[in-house]
């Protein structure tokens, strides 16, 4: 009986194993299957992988010597385009997007405009479900993926480097190995916060403008009006970017970053609980009635015609 129990127990003990082992696989199929659609996050795979950063090796060179002359401009506005590679699907930096960080004072500005976005989050009734853990370090990973984003230095990949390779525990027992943007993301709708009919769900329209609105409120308390040229290309570049997570969210990332420029719409959500009544739950057609017709009827932004 002994032996039998003893048999039974290892039985279980294996069968859990490869239950979890299951599982686990199952969301590593889900990173893999959201990096295959985000054009971006290959990009930075393949750059990570052969050990090669962005930066256009005369980038730096040529961003100190126009330091000057930015600074002496960094008030009046200047248009700088977003500059396209991959078949026009994958953001690159240039040295007039690399200047534009110079203006704002750098990865210092953007680490504390980061910090400023995540103490809103953690806060925030909707986006705070999808944090696993308020103790990772989020507003210093996120402000080195913009860093290198505009400006191809390898700031970020050099944090991520430094990343404990440990798997976390996210719902219903998965662990996953957090290491870059898509890996991120997927721990993110597997988060054990959120309730359980939505575990996996990735993020809807009105969830990427309440992270929008939330995210350019930061932009404005930290940059303020220092660069409105910096101000106008970031709005496009998280319109490109939120695209992969939800394809009508661009249209509204204009309208995200004027929420914040009234302070009545601020106070409001506070009262709220921290709760953006006005977007959530909304159809698209709801939600489109709430912005300009020509932004709603803008199928080229944030692109160039």
């Amino acid at each position: 009986m002994a032996k039998s129990a003893t048999a039974q127990g290892r039985a279980a003990a294996i069968a859990s194993s490869i239950t979890a082992a299951s599982r686990d696989a199952s969301l590593l199929d889900h990173e893999k299957e959201f990096r295959a659609s985000d054009d971006d996050a290959l990009f930075e795979q393949n750059l990570n992988s052969s050990n090669n950063s962005e930066e256009d090796p005369n980038l730096s060179a040529d961003v100190t010597a126009k330091r000057t002359t930015m600074n002496e401009l960094a008030t009046p506005y200047h248009y700088v385009p977003l500059e396209m590679g991959g078949n026009g699907r994958t953001h690159k930096s240039t040295v007039a997007s690399a200047a534009l960080i110079q203006e704002i004072g750098g990865l210092p500005t953007l680490e504390r405009m980061t910090t400023h976005f995540y103490s809103n989050a953690f806060l925030d009734s909707t986006l705070d479900n999808f944090i696993r853990s308020h103790g990772d370090p989020h507003a210093k990973r996120f402000s080195r993926w913009i860093h290198q984003k505009l400006t191809g230095s390898s700031v970020w990949d050099e944090e991520r480097a430094s990343r404990s390779a440990r798997p976390v525990t996210v719902a219903n027992g998965h662990t996953i190995v957090v290491h870059d943007r898509s890996s991120a993301h997927v721990a993110a709708w597997h988060s054990p916060k959120r309730p359980d009919h939505e575990v996996g769900r990735h993020f809807k329209l009105d969830e990427c403008r309440v992270w929008m609105r939330l995210h350019f409120w930061a932009m404005r308390v930290i940059v303020g009006d220092s660069s409105p040229s910096f101000t106008d290309y970031y709005i496009r570049f998280i319109g490109h970017f939120i695209s992969v997570y939800e394809g009508t969210a661009p249209t509204f990332a204009r309208d995200s970053a004027r929420w914040s420029s009234e302070q009545k719409n601020i106070q409001e959500y506070i009262d709220n609980g921290r709760t953006m009544h006005d977007v959530l739950g909304l159809s698209l057609g709801q939600a489109l009635s709430q912005i300009p017709p020509d932004e709603a009827d803008d199928s080229y932004w944030p692109y160039e015609m």
